[in-house]
């Protein structure tokens, strides 16, 4: 900031009498800026709206700690579930902590709001309203057709479900810069919307589904504004899929399962399955998928154990008809499950299976059940409590992750998150992983962006960060102008006895699976 002032020497000819009671005078401006370094070695350019510039220039140079980076993110904090959401915000705090104390961005320190939604999509909507300072332009058409109900949103706004808004909705003066990191498929579907309206970066989020993230929902000119950094989960379908047919020899689809959640996260996981098993029937020589429903699929509510325990009953009936209706009774049978759950109806769902199989020793030597979990179930809660329950519980069950196993691989990125959690191990977990993964990416966009700090100016800081491996993550992986999705890879791990997760595979879109276990 500049300073001007008036110097009177003494005993010069000036006119005492211009100034107001004997005092100095003196004013401030602000200098206008387009980069930071417009600004000199200790100011930082922030743009108009920002914490920090209360000129009313468009851009101007301030102090790096009167200008904080806020960053948004909504996700379950309580509840059955409140273990993704807390996990998630501990790995994004994480990864701020280590670059605040380095200085943070340019000397601007990286600040995580977080909003509890509850896991519930009525109340994400309502913490998008808050942490955007949402302002609705009452006649005003909006700019993204996600914003409204038509042919091109019928999944996001099925019947009953009310659009988020048939106005534009704008920005307020205290929205934060970009939201980072946000929980679940459903709770998306309802604040994504908004944040793409209101021209804000939707960076990160904490779920692999297609619909608006990874298809053409939004809009050309809304979807540039959404960034994902984890593989999908039509990608985790896939690569599950694919260990199926190469460790387990499933060939035939009537020893695949869905059990998924009834709603647009259970439906990502179903859909993806299908897609794999139909791209993968010619080359592996599956037997054919006549349509989507001759696949059996279990759904359960949403948070629901009893519901997961009812839906196990189905699943148990089917397994078994598929059994006896083999006429050779000495034959094996494998049955992969592809699960789209969260840990606590996992746990129950696998429980109920396993204690069927124990209490029937026929059907017990008959079959061998695989339980492979996405990534969203919350890894390690489902470990600890299949662990608490006994050995036999933790049997043929994975986890499709979408990070590295932290406890055995050798990435750059693992030996950073393990140095920085190295106080209490305890904390580790894959889901914290994911969050610190994904702050670590945004941060390195941040670093790598010359100018004010804008949701719409890093888009193209974003789409231009190295495509190599940057942050360490062991596999290649980066943004482009035509491609948002950060990582294309899956680490398939199995649980074991003592609650621990061994590598089972490897799996990048366009190379062959790679089998540990």
């Amino acid at each position: 900031m500049k300073f001007f002032s008036k110097v009177f020497l003494v005993g010069a000819p000036v006119a005492i009498a211009a100034l107001v009671g004997g005092a100095c005078s003196t004013e401030f401006s602000a200098r206008e800026c387009k980069i930071d370094g417009d600004c000199g070695s200790n100011l930082v350019c922030v743009q108009a709206g920002q914490e920090g510039n209360k000129t009313g220039k468009s851009a101007a140079c301030v102090q790096p700690d009167q200008a904080p980076l806020n960053i948004g993110l909504s996700a379950v904090g309580n509840g059955p579930s409140q273990d993704l959401g807390l996990e998630m915000k501990a790995g994004i705090n994480l990864a701020f902590k280590a670059q605040n104390d380095r200085g943070g961005v340019r000397g601007r320190t990286l600040i995580l709001k977080f909003e509890d939604d509850g896991y519930d999509p009525a109340t994400a909507e309502e913490k998008a309203r808050e942490l955007l300072d949402v302002q609705s332009a009452v006649g005003a058409t909006p700019r993204c057709q996600s914003t409204t109900k038509n042919p091109q949103t019928a999944a996001l706004y099925p019947d009953g479900v009310n659009p988020v808004s048939t106005n534009r909705l704008d920005r307020g003066s205290n929205a934060v810069l970009a939201i980072l990191g946000n929980v679940g498929t459903p709770t998306m579907a309802r604040f994504a919307p908004i944040a793409v309206e209101t021209q804000t970066l939707f960076f990160g989020a904490f779920t692999g589904a297609k619909l608006l993230l990874r298809d053409e929902t939004a809009g050309p000119e809304c979807k540039k504004f959404i960034f994902n950094v984890r593989a999908s989960y039509a990608q985790e379908a896939r690569a599950t899929m694919e260990y199926f047919i190469a460790h387990h020899s499933i060939k035939d689809y009537k020893h695949l399962i869905s059990f998924d959640q009834n709603d647009s996260y259970g439906q990502a996981g179903f859909s993806g399955l299908i897609d794999a098993y139909n791209a993968l029937q010619a080359s592996q020589g599956l037997t054919a998928l006549p349509n989507s429903e001759a696949l059996f699929r279990s759904r359960y509510t949403r948070d629901s154990v009893s519901s997961a325990q009812a839906e196990a009953t189905k699943v148990i009936n089917y397994i078994k008809g598929v059994v006896d209706a083999d006429s050779n009774t000495t034959s094996k049978h494998t049955f992969g499950i592809l699960m789209t759950d969260t840990y606590p109806v996992g746990e129950a769902f696998i429980k109920a299976v396993q204690d069927w199989r124990s209490d029937n020793p026929t059907y017990k030597d008959r079959t061998t059940v695989v339980f492979s979990n996405v990534s969203f179930v919350g890894p390690n809660s489902l470990a600890n409590r299949l662990k608490a329950l006994g050995p036999k519980y933790t049997e043929n069950v994975l986890v499709s992750q979408v990070v590295p196993n932290y406890a055995q691989d050798q990435a750059s990125l693992v030996q950073s998150y393990n140095d920085l959690t190295s106080s209490d191990p305890t904390k580790r977990n894959f889901t914290s992983f994911e969050g610190y993964i994904a702050g670590r990416v945004f941060i390195a966009g941040l670093l790598q962006h010359n100018g004010a700090i804008t949701s719409e100016s890093l888009i193209n800081t974003f789409e231009h960060l190295s495509t190599g491996d940057e942050i360490g993550l062991g596999t290649n992986s980066g943004f482009s102008p035509s491609d948002h999705n950060y990582s294309k890879s899956v680490w398939g791990t199995r649980i074991n006895a003592d609650g621990s997760f061994s590598n089972a595979y490897f799996w990048r879109e366009g190379t062959a699976i790679t089998i540990y276990i």
